[in-house]
């Protein structure tokens, strides 16, 4: 299996989540999310280093785990400009395979992560998605076709000079495949057999925290 970084962009504030705070350090089953969804990943045997983006002056929460893979670094304004300078701070080679996973998505499986490190190859990157079970429509009314359409999720990943040859585009992106498309990189979906939520409006605290304290988890 392939040896990974992960970068985990955490400088964002998350304004629609309904809390005055970064929502990466509010508490999900006892733990600050930042936290909990890092906890997803130490434990996986191929994890090799792990960068976090914080907002300027921003400290880890009191709960962050003591890692010696784990480094800080300062994010940017946006989302892709966090996840840019994290690249270019993991002491890593070129050619080492990165994947970018949200801080608000505590639940990823190791299950998904593994079906990710299967699909990398040297020429392209991947990422996870997620099936659509409801009914979508336009505003004008036309109905979209199911079968059509993933959700798409995190972790996204390629090696690491890929990504930061490709989030120097000036282009606008939502994540890092917008970015890796534009770059002309072919980009592999793989589809998560997991419950990977991500915290985003004010009633996802509550499932959230019902997810994270169940046992076994």
């Amino acid at each position: 299996m392939n040896p990974f970084y992960l970068v985990i962009p955490a400088a964002g504030i998350g304004l629609r989540s309904g809390r005055t705070g970064p929502k990466q350090f509010e508490t999900v089953g006892g733990h600050s999310l930042l936290t909990l969804t890092l906890s997803r990943f130490l434990g996986h045997p191929a994890l090799a280093g792990v960068m976090v983006a914080l907002a300027p002056n921003q400290s880890p929460p009191d709960d962050f785990p003591v890692d010696p893979r784990i480094r800080l670094c300062v994010g940017g304004d946006t989302r892709a400009l966090s996840v840019l300078k994290a690249c270019q701070a993991l002491p890593a080679p070129a050619d080492a395979w990165v994947l970018v996973h949200d801080a608000a998505r505590p639940f990823v499986t190791h299950d998904d992560i593994d079906a990710l490190l299967d699909s990398l190859a040297d020429d392209r990157a991947v990422y996870l998605v997620g099936a659509v079970a409801d009914t979508l429509r336009t505003h004008d009314g036309e109905t979209l076709a199911r079968e059509r359409i993933h959700r798409v999720l995190t972790p996204q990943g390629a090696r690491l000079g890929t990504l930061i040859r490709a989030l120097g585009l000036p282009v606008t992106g939502t994540d890092e495949v917008s970015y890796l498309q534009a770059a002309g990189v072919p980009c592999v979906a793989v589809e998560s057999v997991g419950h990977n939520l991500k915290i985003t409006h004010p009633g996802d605290w509550a499932l959230a925290d019902a997810l994270a304290r169940q046992p076994g988890f």
